[in-house]
């Protein structure tokens, strides 16, 4: 797909598709032969209570989207109605499936906000102002578990026999005790796009100012004194906004974050044949998605299967944490792969047909 802020169309190329798909196959098809056994069968019981978490796990996956939906169209003052606003998060999903890592698809993301009519610059502060906030909400939630659990938060060296012969899942989790890595630099990252964004807007416009004088990107002068133009621009925009404005974004944006790490609680439910702990499935949520964020495979394929088995297979029935673990990923990832393929070739038909009118 184009990085390029002019607004040229991206392109459907058959293998950022394929690449991601065949990654997530491959290993959730190792991890499950590797550690099925066909006793575990017998822990599975079509239940009500199975349906429920199954279920719960959907609700999750709609109150999420809602939740971003609501965010960008917020965001962009209402200028574009609630169809527009489910494509762009849609299609933001998708680009995200097939960009390296996990929180990818900003370049697409970007692009997709430009052809409903706003600046490229109005359009990087918008999807500035969603990355602070998902940044501050992740440091906020992360340090309040933290304060309630303690260190219990990264203890994720209990046994669990689906690891036993897979050295390198033992070894994931083991990291999971120094995320607090990570979690610093979300601190500092939160501080940067804070600063940037609203405490020092025009420092931002004069350095992209002093960029566009540099003899090596003469190319992209004009883009880059429009783009420091408009950050400053949209900066003073959300400078104004009221507090029901912040307060709308900031539920939001909490809302967002607390189903995208419910949605494990709701299936283990319906697989677990024990009690759980739900504070601490959802902390470990917390833990995983440091690992995440690092720029990997598109979508993180192959990785994100792993270390979210390393992560929760204590949570979960021995022998079914692979295919749990699948299930998990046919929510948080398989289905906005299927649906971008579907709405993207569509939705760049229509935009054609609408700079043709």
């Amino acid at each position: 797909m184009s990085n390029s802020p002019s607004g040229k169309a991206p392109t459907l190329q058959r293998w950022k598709i394929i690449v991601p798909l065949l990654l997530g196959v491959a290993v959730s098809t190792y991890l499950f032969i590797s550690t099925f056994h066909p006793s575990s069968l017998s822990s599975i019981h079509f239940s009500y209570r199975l349906l429920t978490g199954l279920l719960a796990g959907v609700f999750f996956v709609v109150l999420r989207d809602f939740a971003f939906i609501y965010k960008i169209r917020l965001s962009t003052g209402s200028s574009i109605g609630w169809k527009s606003a489910f494509v762009i998060i849609i299609l933001w999903e998708f680009g995200s499936a097939i960009s390296p890592g996990a929180v990818g698809g900003i370049a697409f993301a970007l692009f997709l906000l430009a052809q409903e009519g706003i600046t490229y610059g109005r359009s990087t502060a918008i999807v500035l102002m969603n990355t602070f906030l998902d940044s501050l909400a992740f440091v906020v939630v992360f340090g309040g578990l933290y304060l309630f659990l303690g260190h219990q938060m990264f203890n994720v060296s209990a046994d669990c026999p689906d690891l036993v012969g897979h050295p390198i899942l033992q070894e994931v989790r083991q990291f999971g005790s120094k995320v607090w890595v990570g979690y610093l630099i979300y601190i500092a990252l939160v501080a940067l796009l804070g600063t940037a964004l609203f405490i020092l807007p025009h420092t931002t416009k004069r350095f992209f100012h002093f960029l566009s004088r540099r003899s090596y990107l003469k190319f992209a002068a004009d883009w880059l004194v429009q783009y420091g133009n408009d950050i400053e621009l949209a900066s003073n925009e959300f400078k104004s906004m009221g507090g029901r404005f912040w307060g709308a974004m900031t539920g939001a944006t909490f809302v967002n974050w607390m189903a995208r790490f419910a949605l494990p609680n709701a299936l283990f439910y319906g697989f677990a044949n024990h009690p759980l702990n739900v504070i601490e499935i959802y902390a470990r949520q917390f833990v995983a998605w440091i690992f995440l964020v690092i720029p990997s495979t598109p979508g993180a394929s192959g990785l994100a299967e792993v270390v979210f088995m390393s992560m929760n297979c204590e949570f979960i029935p021995t022998g079914l944490s692979a295919a749990v673990t699948t299930i998990w990923r046919l929510y948080s990832y398989y289905i906005y792969l299927g649906l971008g393929i579907i709405i993207l070739p569509r939705w760049l038909k229509y935009i054609q047909q609408r700079k043709a009118k």
